[in-house]
């Protein structure tokens, strides 16, 4: 098996993990654009209005495809960055292919600059003749191979992650400018496709720039490029909203997490059917969506206080699924072993990882933190298994660490 190894290279590599992409895109892959996706790009079409809700009169907007003369409300509840990465590919071709198969397309190849990019993030942490082990468990692990197939942003938000990373740690190496504007690029992207990654952006400029004290003007650099990677959509926002926001889910999603039915991956149903937008009287102009996730914040505040005890308690059990696994997930094949096995000793490994890297300056204790933030941040609303997805470049490493310590070998 070593033998084996030591003559397969990054791109044997690259070509399996395309042929394990392509085969489940066949079986198991998406085949039409559905869902909100759907939704905001055939409004917009018709429109020429990102949103998913249409104004049926003055206080009834409905989630539906919009025809020719109806009114959309501008959304500002998704994250922006994916439904352009649609729109573009939609736009770029005219039609001429069908857009579901060209996303997946898009997003196979992305998956593959990720693994080649994943291999060089590793350069920094282990011995190079143990990465092509670690780049083939990141390529092949089950999670990662079927979300290609998917249309959601996952894939994409992976492929940022791990540029994100990657130029993090060449600018922490090697003090050049090209390597922190990349950074802070990558950086701007991820705010635009997940708006809660201005804190884990901030936790590393705080972690890099002052606790490891690098150079003021780097910080305000980083800041500046993101900012104004940022700013065409904070623009657009302050324009149609009359204030300075990216998206306006907190609401929805603590309430999601947060009903009296204690669900892990939260209960958009107990929303659906304990409050109807219908009965609700919210006025459809431009701020109904913000207006809107400001009532269901006050009810997920409100169910909070009610029982704190309880709530709390569930939040440990969220923390607990989230960095394990969930005892009770209702999403198909959930419990596949091809799923829960990796995903369980990855989960131990990477948990001991982080214990034992949090003591000690350096790259790893910085990815204990951003491990640790993720789980606390996401254990507030609701836990779904792409969670698990999106961290587990953060894992491997981790893993790595420990296995340093069991073995003393992996390192030079």
């Amino acid at each position: 098996m070593s033998k084996l190894f030591n003559s397969f290279s990054i791109f044997h590599l690259l070509f399996l993990s395309l042929i394990a992409r392509v085969v489940t895109y066949y079986f198991y892959g998406d085949i039409i654009l559905a869902n909100e996706w759907a939704l905001i790009i055939h409004n917009y079409e018709v429109t020429n209005i990102f949103g998913i809700h249409v104004a049926v009169d003055e206080h009834i907007a409905e989630t539906k495809l919009a025809e020719v003369g109806d009114r959309v409300i501008p959304s500002v509840f998704m994250p922006p960055l994916y439904y352009y990465f649609i729109f573009a590919i939609k736009y770029l071709t005219n039609n001429a292919i069908d857009v579901a198969n060209l996303i997946i397309f898009f997003q196979i190849i992305i998956s593959l600059i990720s693994i080649l990019i994943f291999s060089k993030i590793l350069k920094f942490l282990i011995n190079k003749n143990f990465i092509i082990y670690v780049v083939s468990i990141f390529a092949f692990f089950p999670i990662n191979v079927l979300a290609a197939s998917q249309i959601s942003s996952v894939t994409l938000q992976i492929f940022l992650l791990i540029n994100f990373f990657y130029f993090l740690f060449k600018f922490n190496k090697k003090n050049k400018l090209v390597n922190l504007i990349l950074f802070s690029f990558f950086s701007g992207l991820l705010i635009l496709i997940r708006g809660e990654f201005f804190l884990f952006y901030s936790l590393t400029l705080i972690y890099f720039f002052f606790y490891l004290k690098v150079q003021l003007k780097s910080f305000l650099i980083s800041v500046i490029v993101s900012l104004l990677i940022i700013s065409p959509y904070l623009y657009r926002n302050y324009e149609l909203f009359k204030t300075i926001t990216l998206t306006k889910s907190f609401g929805y999603n603590l309430l999601k997490g947060n009903t009296p039915n204690l669900k892990v991956d939260g209960d958009a149903l107990f929303i659906e059917t304990e409050y109807p937008r219908d009965n609700l009287k919210i006025k459809t102009d431009n701020n109904y969506e913000i207006n809107l996730d400001n009532f269901y914040k006050s009810k997920a505040i409100e169910n909070i206080k009610k029982d704190t005890a309880q709530y709390v308690k569930f939040y440990f059990i969220k923390l607990l699924s989230f960095t394990f696994f969930d005892i009770n997930s209702k999403y198909a094949n959930y419990y596949n072993l091809l799923h829960i096995v990796p995903k369980i000793i990855l989960s131990i490994t990477s948990l001991f990882g982080a214990i034992v890297s949090i003591r000690r300056k350096g790259v790893f204790q910085y990815l204990s933190f951003f491990y640790f933030a993720n789980l606390m941040l996401f254990s507030v609303f609701f836990i779904l298994p792409r969670y698990s997805l999106i961290l587990l470049p953060v894992q491997l490493a981790l893993s790595i660490k420990m296995i340093k310590i069991l073995r003393g070998k992996l390192f030079d």
